[in-house]
C-alpha cells in the first residue's frame, strides 16, 4: 500500500548547462574508464567473521582524511552496455576536510569504479554543471552520498534530507586539463559524471522529514519477484527517527514508479527500527541491515525483516557503512570508512540466517 504522505518529485538538472558540458570532453564508457586506470587495490584478509572475500585500496586512500568511504553498489542489475560487460563495484565518498559540513560544500562526492577481475579502480567526481556568460562551471554536489544503487544505467545516490540525485553512466566524461572548470580544476579530477536529475523528498512521517541516510536495491520481494525495489533508509542514535522504506522501480525506465501525479511514493515504510543502520539491502526477500558501533568496535548484521531481524553480534569490521545484494552470486557487499581501516568485501548471504 502506497504510503502517500511521502513522496519524490523529480527536479531535472538544466539539460543546456549538461549538454554543454558534454560538448566539452569526451564520453567515457565503463571500460575504457577501467582499462585506463593506474590505481590497483589488493586483495586483503578482512576482519570479521562474515568477510569471505575483500580487497583494500591503495595506501593514500586507505589512510586520506580528506575522503571517506560510504556507499556501495555493484553492476549486477546495470544493463550491460552500461557496466561494459564488466564485473564491476562502485563506492561513494564524501569530502571531509577541515568539518564534515565544510568538505562537503567545497568538495563534495566522488565515486569510485573497481574492476574486480583485475582490481583496477578510478575516481569520478560528481559535479553540478552551471551555465555562465563564460562558459561552463562545475560546482561540487554537496551530499553525504551514504548509499548508492546501479540499476540499468543508472547510478541513485543518497543524499540525507534533500531526497536521491540520478546520474546517467553514458554521461562518464573525461575533460582535458583546460576544460576541468570549478571544483574539477580545483582538485585536478579528469574523469566527472554530472547530475542527470534530483528525485527531491517531499512530506513528513509521524512530524519529521525522512533521511535518505542509504539506499540499495531489493530482489524477491513478494509483491515485486520480478524487477528489483529501491529501499532507503535512516542512520539514526538515541532520540532519533530509524525508519526503512521502498519504492517500486518501473523495470521499463528503470526509475521510480510514477502515480497519476507524477510523483513517486513509498510502496512500505518501517518505523522504530535499529538504531545506527548504516546500510540495508533485500535478497529473495530477506532483509539485510548493516549497524555500526563505534570506532574500533566490530558491527552487527542484521537478518530477517523490519521488526523481526535476528542480530548476528560482532560480525562486521568496525566502521561497516552500506550495503548491496549480488544475486549471481549470492552476496552481499558492503564497505568500512575509518582511515587505516578501509576494506570493501564480500559476505556469504546464506551463511547468516533469519531463524
Amino acid at each position: 500500500m502506497a504510503v502517500k504522505h511521502l513522496r519524490l518529485v523529480d527536479s531535472p538538472s538544466s539539460t543546456s548547462a549538461r549538454g554543454a558540458l558534454i560538448g566539452r570532453g569526451t564520453r567515457t564508457d565503463v571500460a575504457t574508464l577501467l582499462d585506463t586506470a593506474v590505481l590497483r587495490a589488493r586483495e586483503a584478509d578482512v576482519p570479521g567473521r562474515a568477510a569471505v572475500s575483500g580487497f583494500t585500496w591503495e595506501p593514500h586512500d586507505v589512510d586520506t582524511e580528506v575522503w571517506y568511504p560510504q556507499g556501495v553498489t555493484t553492476s549486477a542489475d546495470a544493463t550491460p552496455a552500461a557496466a561494459s560487460g564488466r564485473d564491476v563495484v562502485v563506492v561513494s565518498w564524501y569530502a571531509h576536510q577541515g568539518s564534515h559540513h565544510q568538505g562537503l560544500i567545497r568538495n563534495g562526492a566522488r565515486l569510485t569504479f573497481v574492476d574486480l577481475a583485475t582490481l583496477r579502480y578510478r575516481h569520478v567526481l560528481l559535479v553540478r554543471p552551471f551555465r555562465t556568460p563564460w562558459g561552463v562551471r562545475l560546482l561540487p554536489v554537496p551530499i553525504h552520498a551514504g548509499g548508492i544503487a546501479w540499476y540499468g544505467p543508472y547510478l541513485y545516490v543518497a543524499a540525507t534530507r534533500a531526497g536521491v540525485y540520478v546520474f546517467r553512466i553514458e554521461d562518464l566524461l573525461q575533460l582535458p586539463p583546460h576544460r576541468r572548470t570549478g571544483v574539477a580544476g580545483r582538485l585536478d579530477y579528469d574523469m566527472v559524471l554530472p547530475v542527470y536529475t534530483r528525485l527531491r523528498s517531499r512530506g513528513r512521517d509521524a512530524g519529521s522529514r525522512v533521511r535518505y541516510s542509504f539506499l540499495s536495491l531489493a530482489h524477491g520481494l513478494p509483491d515485486s519477484p520480478s524487477a528489483p525495489a529501491l529501499v532507503a533508509g535512516e542512520y539514526g542514535g538515541v532520540g532519533k527517527t530509524q525508519r526503512l522504506w521502498r519504492y517500486a522501480l518501473d523495470p521499463e525506465t528503470n526509475l521510480p514508479r510514477r502515480d497519476a501525479g507524477g510523483h513517486a511514493t513509498p510502496h512500505e515504510l518501517h518505523a522504530d527500527q535499529a538504531a545506527r543502520m548504516q546500510g540495508a539491502t533485500v535478497l529473495d526477500g530477506t532483509w539485510y541491515v548493516t549497524t555500526s558501533q563505534g570506532r574500533g568496535n566490530p558491527g552487527d548484521l542484521l537478518v530477517g525483516a523490519p521488526g523481526a531481524f535476528r542480530r548476528h553480534k560482532r560480525v562486521l569490521p568496525s566502521g561497516c557503512e552500506d550495503i548491496a545484494a549480488w544475486p549471481q552470486r549470492r552476496q552481499l557487499w558492503t564497505v568500512t570508512e575509518w582511515p587505516g581501516m578501509r576494506w570493501v568485501y564480500a559476505v556469504d548471504a546464506d551463511a547468516w540466517p533469519s531463524g
